[in-house]
């Protein structure tokens, strides 16, 4: 009777699993349906020269995201996918986040916004999809699983740890599951040789852009003065970090009179994760981060904390901190 049960609830296991496995696409089918709302992203200088590459993806009509480190020292932004180019320009920026909304009039009707999956469906195990630009080559499809959900101090996920490979240029881009939804937003790598440890904010995170945006902005505006010599005709933001303030064009303010950045906070005091984390970012910055890093605990043993600590530049580092002694695990 009681093998009789155990298959009985076993064959509706798997029945309950048929209309996932049903709805799952090939990876061809996932690139075919998704991969026109994956741009290029190339940031420009007043002199109109290139500063490197990244990637963003169509989050709705004449709308699409990126990773706000890709715009870091421009001040105006092409897209390009094949050989077509098209103006873009800041709309929104949400710089903690690391996610920057962009305006593009004209896009193709075939850039449509895919469906956006809620953090809290995701699931360890899952097929992840990544689509993006790594050192400049478009349109290139990675595969992997989503291998870790990290959490912040307050247990909202802030990562979505995958072993497809990105590599610099990827930033901005598209991370989708087997149905071709986005579930992410593709931001970091970890140094050195790994190509399986890496990390993309999640896509329900998008919707909160445009209000984190204007309240960033208004937030500068209420305790920033600009430079008496600055006289621009259009407002600049400047992607949160501690180096000196380099301009990017942002749409939404565009009647403003004045430069724009968004005022990074006086160090805490006390670091929410303690010390060991205050020492991770410090080696971080020592190492390879050009920006201000980030870190998250991953790792907790008998004195021994690891961390993964993100730089707002695409790079991302593996630390562990014993004794009051941080170093780099070299992958």
């Amino acid at each position: 009777m009681k093998t009789t049960t155990t298959r009985l609830a076993a064959a509706v296991a798997f029945c309950t699993l048929l209309p996932g496995l049903a709805n799952a696409l090939t990876p061809e089918e996932i690139f075919r349906k998704v991969s026109p709302a994956v741009w290029v992203v190339v940031p420009r200088d007043d002199q109109g020269r290139a500063l490197g590459s990244g990637s963003a993806v169509v989050v709705g009509p004449g709308r699409l995201v990126t990773n706000c480190h890709v715009l870091r020292r421009a001040v105006s932004v092409t897209l390009r996918r094949e050989r077509e180019e098209l103006p873009a320009s800041l709309e929104f920026p949400d710089p903690e986040r690391d996610l920057c909304q962009l305006k593009a009039d004209n896009l193709p009707s075939s850039a449509t916004a895919a469906a956006v999956v809620p953090t809290a469906a995701l699931q360890v195990g899952q097929k992840a999809y990544a689509i993006g630009a790594p050192r400049g080559l478009e349109q290139t499809l990675s595969d992997g699983l989503v291998s870790a959900l990290r959490r912040n101090a307050a247990g909202e996920v802030e990562y979505i740890q995958v072993t497809a490979p990105i590599s610099p240029g990827s930033s901005g881009g598209g991370l989708f599951d087997d149905q071709a939804r986005l579930i992410g937003i593709t931001t970091a790598a970890i140094g050195g040789s790994a190509q399986n440890l890496n990390f993309a904010r999640p896509a329900q995170w998008i919707g909160e852009v445009p209000a984190r945006g204007r309240l960033a902005m208004a937030e500068y505006r209420r305790t920033e003065k600009p430079a008496a010599s600055s006289t621009p005709t259009l407002a600049a933001v400047v992607v949160q970090t501690n180096e000196p303030a380099r301009p990017v064009v942002p749409a939404a303010a565009a009647a403003a009179p004045v430069a724009v950045a968004i005022p990074v906070p006086p160090p805490a005091e006390v670091h929410p994760t303690g010390q060991n984390a205050i020492d991770a970012e410090r080696l971080a910055k020592a190492q390879r981060c050009a920006t201000e890093p980030r870190a998250a605990l991953v790792g907790k043993g008998a004195g021994v904390e690891t961390y993964t600590v993100a730089c707002t530049d695409g790079y991302a580092l593996l630390v562990k901190c014993e004794a009051g002694r941080c170093e780099e695990l070299k992958q």
